[in-house]
């Protein structure tokens, strides 16, 4: 990855930004529009709202046949909430086992 001066990383993704699409403060760290956008369409889905597709992977709902059942879920990565689809939700939970493995989520899934 090129990384053009004045750029600056997202605490969340870690891609290097442009200033003009960061927000945030240096002493905490930034968060990009992407991770942003993406946390509130999390926090909505939580509401109720449609996913519109898993921010891992970038599969959208509309990809995926009709007729088949899809689940999205809503993981809190990283710090700020992302939706995922399944595929991405158990690896990223299995790779996790430091946050899921001592609660009754993670003895579910034996971690």
């Amino acid at each position: 990855m090129l990384i053009q001066a004045g750029h600056l990383p997202c605490r969340y993704c870690s891609k290097f930004r442009a200033p003009e699409d960061l927000m945030g403060a240096g002493a905490r760290g930034f968060i990009c529009r992407y991770c942003f956008e993406w946390h509130k369409h999390a926090l909505a889905v939580l509401n109720g709202e449609t996913p519109s597709g898993c921010q891992e992977c970038g599969t959208r709902l509309e990809e995926i046949s009709p007729g088949v059942e899809i689940r999205m879920y809503v993981v809190p990565k990283d710090g700020c909430y992302q939706v995922l689809c399944k595929r991405c939700c158990d690896s990223y939970v299995a790779r996790r086992r430091d946050v899921y493995g001592a609660t009754e989520f993670g003895r579910r899934l034996k971690l």
